[in-house]
């Protein structure tokens, strides 16, 4: 049996629960430490060392790692830390993707997939509309914007996408990083348990260099439309990026109230998803999150694979 509830809960003689909050299973599986999957309940965490570190951090409480000889972790590409689940089951393999990507970025290696008798995938971006440009020419885009622009202000998930940003901005120039708090923090326990170092400087202690155009300002998705920072854009004459794979739709930069956008993604694109199930080859796949009803139709269209989107409190494996 297979559900989305509180997390992915799949059980059978045992009961595995991957992210959820506060739901428990016998075993309790954190693929990734941003704050939508963040096991915040009592107990036991499968996880990475790294996953747990951080996840202590923004909880500000301590955690324990349990392993179990049934749950392989895999590395899922999408942020420092993050790791697939392979359950092995009496007689099928589960493979939990948690949210995932294949492409090699920055600093981070893409997900390697294997072989499952059942896949479940997040399918953020599972329609055509999300097929991102090659990752190669993306990062190039980036360079170019960055060495050409005086002020810029980038803006990116606080973990994960932020320091993907401030790694890329180290290597295109050499003018001072100022981060965010919330960057900040994340960064003390990636350099902490890492061999990365940003070297960025705090924005409160360091506004000056902004004002003055001197310094590359990261911060959080949420902090852009602050009247604070654009009354410090404006001064500076400074220029607001976006960095999402909803970059791809127009939407995104309106929203957002940036200048630029592009569509750097710690998930997978439409192709990237179509290609890693190719790759698992399973018999089954859910699909959750995004557009899954979208991506499961298309499986089973265009591909021949027996899909299905994964609803709250539904469904059992022969429920297709």
């Amino acid at each position: 049996m297979i559900k989305e509830k509180d997390g992915i809960h799949i059980s059978g003689e045992e009961k595995f629960v991957a992210d959820s909050r506060k739901a428990l299973g016998d075993v309790n599986i954190a693929s990734h430490a941003h704050m939508d999957h963040a096991f915040q309940g009592d107990g036991k965490i499968v996880a990475s060392d790294l996953t747990r570190r951080l996840l202590e951090s923004r909880l500000e409480r301590e955690l324990e790692l349990n392993e179990h000889p049934d749950v392989k972790l895999i590395d899922s590409g999408h942020i420092l830390g993050s790791t697939a689940a392979l359950i092995k089951t009496d007689d099928k393999r589960i493979l939990y993707t948690g949210d995932v990507s294949t492409r090699n970025r920055a600093y981070i290696d893409g997900f390697d997939p294997v072989d499952a008798d059942i896949l479940i995938t997040e399918s953020t971006y599972g329609i055509p509309a999300y097929k991102f440009p090659e990752q190669e020419q993306i990062e190039e885009n980036i360079k170019a914007w960055i060495e050409r622009t005086e002020s810029p202000f980038l803006f990116g998930y606080s973990l994960g996408k932020a320091q993907k940003i401030q790694w890329l901005a180290q290597k295109f120039t050499d003018k001072p990083l100022v981060a965010h708090g919330a960057v900040m923090k994340m960064n003390k326990v990636v350099e902490k348990h890492t061999d990365l170092n940003f070297n960025a400087r705090p924005y409160g202690e360091n506004k000056g260099l902004l004002e003055n155009g001197e310094g590359i300002f990261i911060g959080p998705t949420r902090f852009a439309k602050s009247d604070a920072l654009n009354k410090l854009v404006n001064a500076s004459n400074g220029v607001k990026a976006g960095f999402s794979g909803w970059g791809m739709a127009d939407q995104y930069k309106y929203r957002g109230g940036y200048d630029k956008v592009f569509p750097f993604s710690d998930h997978c694109g439409f192709n990237d998803l179509v290609e890693m199930v190719r790759k698992v080859d399973p018999e089954k796949v859910y699909t959750h999150h995004g557009f899954d009803s979208e991506f499961a139709s298309y499986l089973k269209r265009e591909e021949g694979i027996n899909a299905r989107a994964l609803k709250e409190n539904q469904a059992s494996l022969t429920d297709f």
